[in-house]
């Protein structure tokens, strides 16, 4: 076997290796892909997930200021006085078309 034949041989061999290499870098690449997509839309549930709880535990804080608790209580009282400020200004305009 001449010098020639064996660098053919040798480069034939790495072509193959880089041809495997490549393979598996393409299955690797597919499979880091659905990865990301799943982790993409767990992502997106959590998310949604987090909303809901974060709307929940605000009514419950509501309702619990409501209920009479110590924690919030003034800043409950300033809105329902800012609410009952509102209204009784809504009256008074009410009023005011009226007489006209």
């Amino acid at each position: 076997m001449n010098n020639y034949t064996k660098t053919i041989l040798v480069l034939e061999e790495k072509v193959i290796l880089l041809i495997n290499k490549l393979k598996e870098n393409h299955l690797d690449l597919d499979r880091l892909i659905k990865k990301t997509d799943e982790l993409k839309s767990n992502d997106k549930l959590l998310k949604i997930k987090l909303a809901v709880l974060e709307e929940q535990n605000n009514s419950l804080m509501i309702a619990n200021n409501l209920l009479g608790s110590n924690e919030n209580k003034a800043i409950t009282k300033r809105k329902i006085n800012k609410l009952i400020k509102d209204v009784e200004g809504c009256i008074f305009q009410l009023s005011e078309i009226k007489n006209e």
